[in-house]
């Protein structure tokens, strides 16, 4: 990913810039609708899918890229979609800054980390302070939805996203999703299904106090 620019102040202080802003959400929309979530939305497939099947949700896609969140833009804008809307975020870094603790339905997380040799690994993006921010931010009953294609990198989200304790897999420990159970397909979902190959798709579910195992 990216490095965030370091900046000095008068005082000859280093400091960190961080760009990531508030969703703005559109005034139409009612104030506890369903918020659904795609980080690293690149094209933004699935989001545009899932916004036009369901106009009353708020469905944003966060992108580290400003020229994929330009062009998803003014998609959105001339497809009539104001249910959409795009931020940028590096999401190791800031995604503490661009949704309040507990206010998001589901985070979609699709086909990412695409780094397969060994000195590439620190540039994958789920790792436990990660899980743990998306957590957060999670309303009770809402969920982390991740797909790839990439059966090592899938297994090594997994393990991941199981050693949280406050998310569950909602089939059962170290179980793959079958089917997509969603009303949209990210492009790169699509390609793969067209080349006969599987989706390695995960769901896991808050952990609510209630649900809590006892110590």
């Amino acid at each position: 990913m990216r490095k965030i620019r370091q900046h000095v102040n008068p005082l000859g202080e280093h400091f960190m810039r961080v760009r990531a802003r508030p969703v703005e959400r559109p005034t139409r929309l009612a104030a506890g609708c369903r918020v659904e979530v795609e980080l690293g939305c690149a094209d933004a497939e699935f989001s545009f899918q899932l916004a036009a099947a369901r106009p009353d949700w708020l469905i944003a896609g966060l992108e580290i890229r400003e020229p994929c969140l330009a062009r998803n833009r003014v998609r959105a804008q001339e497809l009539g979609l104001d249910n959409l809307v795009f931020g940028y975020s590096n999401l190791n870094v800031d995604l503490d800054r661009v949704f309040p603790p507990r206010t998001v339905d589901r985070f979609h997380l699709l086909f990412p980390d695409p780094w397969f040799k060994e000195r590439h690994h620190k540039r994958r993006v789920i790792e436990p302070g990660l899980v743990e921010t998306i957590a957060g931010q999670l309303r009770d009953g809402g969920e982390l939805h991740v797909a790839s294609d990439v059966f090592e990198v899938a297994l090594e989200i997994m393990e991941v996203v199981e050693a949280s304790p406050r998310l569950r897999n909602l089939i059962e420990p170290w179980s793959f999703w079958r089917g997509n159970p969603f009303e949209a397909a990210s492009r790169r979902e699509q390609t793969t299904l067209a080349r006969g190959q599987r989706v390695w798709r995960m769901r896991y579910g808050l952990v609510t106090s209630s649900q809590a195992p006892e110590r």
